[in-house]
């Protein structure tokens, strides 16, 4: 998310769960690990989890450390977090925090005394270790390469410049570190890390689910498409005549010159992959984020038109259309250009992005806007439809003109849907961010996702948008209070506007953290019931 200055693009914008439900594959005798089948996420023991999480950033910035920690010790903060029903949280962090460790300023982290006179890593390892001490999970989000505000300007997953390199071999490399990191070993860039990561939580699974592997490719304003983060383009590799290709195989990944996300982030999940296979570690899920446009069927990369969605939302390339290929995300584990590991199912979240247009006038926030498919050229659920939830619905079946989509090049197994993880959405900490106020308002994009979130659990005939969408995951952006999003209150005390949690966010929680309904204090439906869809 850009949150101090947020700047987004334009976008444009079939029956429920003819999913193929796979099981998942071991992982060369490995304990278990997370997984998926279908669109539901499976933990370790089998059973189902569905993450209903928020946002904590801060690592990823300039002071390289989860924010709050001047007004309360980082165990007030997660306790909060559970407090109000949250089972998961998603951690931004930057390249530049990682690889350096710093030790952040004391002001920074003054409520905070554990803290004091730490490695910016073994902070984050504190923080990971005490949510799982008290249930919690954890998803590690790779939000930028140097320290800053917001995504990555450039669109990319790497940054190269005069003075700070972060290459794209450097950003895979962090995720092997990563991985090997929340396994319990000791890193030693910029600093030897002094405080374990523990892997289980409390429930006896792995604290820290997946790895969120980039925040928000996009296309910067003014600047082509294939300037940017694209998706299915090859990296001279025709898709027209290999849509599915080795992904190490492109002659840009050494150079750091690879537009191609789709490939780019098979490369991160294989490396991954890999690492967990050669230690015998049970997997990880692996979320994958969209991009910000792709081009229309009638359109083409290099001269468009093109739809357009929130950076990180748009996500219509993994079917493509009928002038592009489609491209799904398959992962092997390892991998180099001159062959691939094992194949490996079930680890895949597709993960889009959405907001409001108090972040930008979006041109389907309109007179027209509604929520129910086929309502007007913007009914939301059709725009959500088209750039992302059909991949929940059953409806992955990749366009390529060659016959049948060649799944098999890589060894993977087809699927015809994959579980959907909404990484961000926020709204105001006011009325005026949850309540409708007319056609296109903010409150109606808010009321009517939460609907539509909550259709996916619970559909009834107030809710249903004609879109089928099952279990869909979340993490609301974001828990910081000097967010404009922010859920909690003064000084990270208390909810900044308590009808957030009580009646919307409250209505789409699941598992056992989540606030029980009721109408006493502190329960969900005490600010009121959540809305119908507008």
């Amino acid at each position: 998310m850009r949150h101090l200055s947020r700047i987004f693009y334009r976008v444009s914008v079939p029956a429920f769960l003819a999913a193929l439900t796979l099981c998942a594959i071991p992982s060369f005798g490995a304990t278990p690990g997370w997984s998926s089948s279908g669109v539901d996420l499976v933990n370790p023991g089998g059973g189902q989890f569905i993450v209903t999480g928020i946002n904590w950033y801060g690592f990823e910035t300039t002071s390289n450390v989860a924010h709050g920690l001047e007004y309360h010790d980082y165990t007030y903060i997660v306790d909060e977090i559970k407090q109000y029903g949250y089972n998961t949280i998603r951690i931004p962090f930057s390249n530049a925090m990682w690889e350096n460790d710093p030790i952040p300023n004391s002001n920074t982290i003054s409520a905070c005394p554990s803290c004091k006179g730490s490695h910016a890593r073994d902070i984050l390892a504190r923080i990971i270790n005490y949510a799982g001490s008290i249930g919690l999970h954890v998803i590690l989000d790779n939000h930028r390469s140097e320290a800053g505000n917001s995504n990555e300007a450039n669109g990319l997953w790497y940054y190269v410049s005069g003075r700070n390199n972060y290459t794209e071999q450097t950003w895979l490399n962090d995720w092997v570190q990563v991985e090997d990191w929340v396994h319990g070993i000791p890193q030693t860039a910029g600093e030897t890390d002094t405080v374990a990561v523990n892997l289980n939580a409390s429930d006896g699974f792995p604290i820290v689910l997946g790895f969120d592997l980039r925040n928000e490719p996009h296309t910067r304003s003014r600047t082509p498409y294939l300037q940017g983060a694209t998706w299915g383009t090859g990296d001279g590799i025709s898709p027209a005549t290999n849509p599915n290709p080795n992904p190490f195989a492109p002659a840009c990944v050494s150079s750091s010159t690879c537009v191609d996300w789709r490939l780019a982030a098979e490369r991160a999940g294989d490396e991954i992959l890999g690492e967990a296979a050669s230690h015998g570690w049970g997997y990880s899920l692996i979320f994958v984020e969209g991009i910000s446009q792709y081009p229309s069927a009638n359109g083409t990369p290099a001269n468009g038109p093109y739809d357009y969605d929130w950076d990180g939302g748009e996500l219509e390339g993994v079917n493509g259309n009928a002038g592009n290929p489609g491209a799904p995300i398959v992962f092997n584990a390892g991998g180099s250009a001159s062959g691939l590991g094992a194949a490996v199912n079930n680890q895949l979240v597709y993960s889009p992005h959405d907001y409001g247009p108090t972040v930008y006038q979006q041109p389907w926030f309109n007179s027209s806007t509604c929520y129910v498919s086929g309502c007007s050229s913007s009914s939301l659920a059709d725009i959500w439809n088209k750039a992302w939830a059909y991949i929940n619905t059953g409806n992955v079946n990749p366009a390529w003109g060659g016959g049948a989509y060649p799944w098999s090049s890589t060894g993977a197994t087809a699927y015809s849907a994959a579980p959907v993880w909404l990484g961000e959405f926020g709204t105001g900490k006011s009325s005026s961010g949850t309540n409708y106020s007319g056609n296109g308002s903010e409150g109606q994009w808010f009321t009517d996702l939460v609907n539509f979130i909550n259709s996916s659990y619970n559909l009834t005939s107030a809710n249903d948008s004609g879109i089928p969408v099952h279990h869909l995951q979340w993490t609301y952006w974001a828990v910081n209070t000097e967010d404009s999003f922010g859920l909690l209150g003064s000084n990270d005390t208390g909810l900044a506007y308590p009808p957030t949690e009580y009646t919307f966010l409250c209505s789409d929680q699941q598992g056992p953290l989540a606030i029980p309904t009721g109408t006493g204090s502190g329960q969900c439906g005490s600010t009121g019931a959540l809305p119908n869809p507008q």
